[in-house]
């Protein structure tokens, strides 16, 4: 393997182990080991904005809790579910089917019937977790599937089939709770996953551990980053805002960029021009590696565009 795909392949592989991240992964683990175990089922809700780190979460779980097969019966204890857009009555127990890998039932069938169809393969494969990737699409507008309708679906889930559920998606999720109080009674606390705030120096000493946990690898690849650390670190908050997933999509497409040269050092100009290339997080009027110097009004203004365009409050930070 050579050195470039090596490195791409441990950046798009690397589990960043921050705080925020390592605390709701315990925690849902901790929920998951229950339910294998035959406790009692739970309903968890993990909010957060886009690329705050919710599919990093999604991928840990299904890597603690693999598929197998035993005497050509397959085993599936963790399911994800991505749940599509315009999702209706009918497409929410084929996306689970779907996500099984189970060939889905000729059409005309009734959502009542394939509700049962689910149940039964879920047994089959002895699935007791099912975690819904994306889940906020079902309280937006094109849904087809109103929200205390979409609750009672979850209910019968949780309390007729005896599975957990999980759900993962953006705050606006909170309205499916707020649409069905006996959903919202039978649920966890809702967690929060936001994007890391640099005014907290703890925060702040977190997200840096995931930049240099980067910067790491691409050292001990041959591509060493010649930029000062606290520069490095400010101009990745600039253009994520606190955002984990996008702080390890500019390094994915670092490192591709990487793909047809020979290890070498890497500049202020690598990452300005790679930056380019992706989308960024942080507030338009303060581009990352613009410009080597970065004050703490730009720092701030990063995160706070990330909050509003997300439409989360601000949150006081206590030093």
């Amino acid at each position: 393997m050579s050195a470039a795909l090596e490195l791409r392949r441990s950046i798009e592989t690397c589990e960043l182990q921050h705080a925020a991240f390592s605390e709701h992964l315990k925690l849902l683990k901790r929920r998951a080991d229950d339910a294998l175990a035959g406790y009692a089922p739970r309903l968890e809700c993990v909010l957060g904005p886009s690329r705050v780190g919710k599919t990093m979460l999604i991928n840990a779980l299904e890597r603690a809790y693999p598929s197998s097969k035993v005497d050509g019966v397959r085993s599936v204890p963790v399911l994800t579910v991505p749940v599509s857009p315009s999702i209706s009555p009918l497409l929410l127990p084929m996306s689970v089917l779907t996500a099984l890998g189970v060939p889905l039932p000729q059409r005309g069938i009734t959502s009542g019937v394939m509700f049962n169809r689910m149940a039964d393969q879920l047994r089959l494969a002895g699935t007791r977790v099912l975690l819904f990737e994306e889940a906020s699409h079902l309280v937006e507008p094109g849904a087809r599937l109103p929200p205390r309708a979409a609750g009672d679906w979850f209910k019968s889930v949780l309390e007729n089939l005896g599975i957990t559920v999980m759900l993962f998606g953006v705050p606006r999720l909170e309205r499916l709770f707020a649409s069905n109080e006996q959903l919202r009674l039978r649920a966890s606390a809702r967690r929060e996953f936001r994007p890391y705030n640099f005014q907290s120096v703890e925060e702040q000493r977190a997200f840096a551990s995931c930049v240099l946990t980067y910067a790491g690898l691409f050292q001990q690849s041959g591509w060493p980053i010649d930029v000062p650390r606290d520069l490095l670190v400010k101009h990745c908050y600039l253009l994520s805002g606190g955002l984990v997933g996008v702080l390890s999509r500019f390094m994915q497409e670092l490192a591709c960029q990487m793909a047809y040269e020979t290890p070498r050092t890497l500049t202020f100009d690598d990452c300005a021009t790679t930056v380019k290339l992706i989308e960024s997080a942080g507030h338009p009027h303060c581009p990352a590696f613009a410009r080597e110097t970065v004050s703490a009004i730009e720092l701030n203004q990063a995160h706070a565009h990330v909050l509003e365009i997300n439409d989360m409050p601000m949150r006081r930070v206590v030093s």
